[in-house]
């Protein structure tokens, strides 16, 4: 071999050596493993309102300040309560609604019930009202628990107790524990005396 031969052969192990080691260095790292990120399983809501439509009549509409659906269970917690549920009064055919306002709820979208707490305020059209700490809405049977210190008011009559159910429309209640019903009263100093 002559002397420009080994040369060239030198020449083709070095440059061969030189590529190796540039493709080794040069090789990018092995990128760490793609984390599976998870959607949230609550998303938040302000101002937002959920109707109850049958037959396509609204049966109820409830606002609330905020909103927490929970994806999985598809419960929705609720802040600043505002509600209006209609009704038809089958004895006289009249459209009847009913307002109610808490602090704070839960809609179990599955089996339709609407549970609110904290200052609980409902008034019929009629001028009925009625005040309790806890109210639990059956959708299904038409029906309503209001639970802790219970007051109904309508005209001259004050009834109170620890609960309080309906299941005819609103249109007539029940009292449970404690029930005391005074008749004959113009106002509510009168109850308290």
């Amino acid at each position: 071999m002559s002397t420009r031969e080994k040369i060239l052969a030198a020449t083709a192990v070095i440059f061969f050596v030189c590529v190796v080691v540039w493709a080794v260095r040069t090789t990018p790292p092995t990128p760490p493993p793609i984390e599976k990120l998870e959607p949230p399983t609550v998303m938040e809501y302000e101002g937002n309102t959920l109707v109850e439509e049958k037959d396509g009549r609204i049966i109820w509409e409830l606002t609330c300040e905020k909103m927490r659906l929970d994806m999985l269970t598809q419960n929705v917690e609720l802040d600043g309560v505002s509600a209006k549920f209609y009704q038809r009064d089958k004895e006289t055919d009249e459209e009847k609604t009913w307002e109610l306002t808490a602090a704070k709820g839960v809609y179990y979208q599955v089996n339709k019930v609407i549970h609110v707490e904290g200052d609980v305020v409902v008034k019929n059209s009629d001028g009925a009202e009625l005040l309790s700490d806890k109210l639990d809405w059956l959708a299904e049977q038409g029906a309503l628990i209001a639970t802790g210190n219970v007051k109904i008011s309508k005209d001259d009559l004050r009834a109170y107790g620890d609960m309080a159910y309906s299941q005819t429309a609103l249109s007539k209640f029940g009292l449970l524990g404690n029930a005391k019903i005074l008749k004959g009263v113009k106002d509510d100093d009168e109850a308290t005396e």
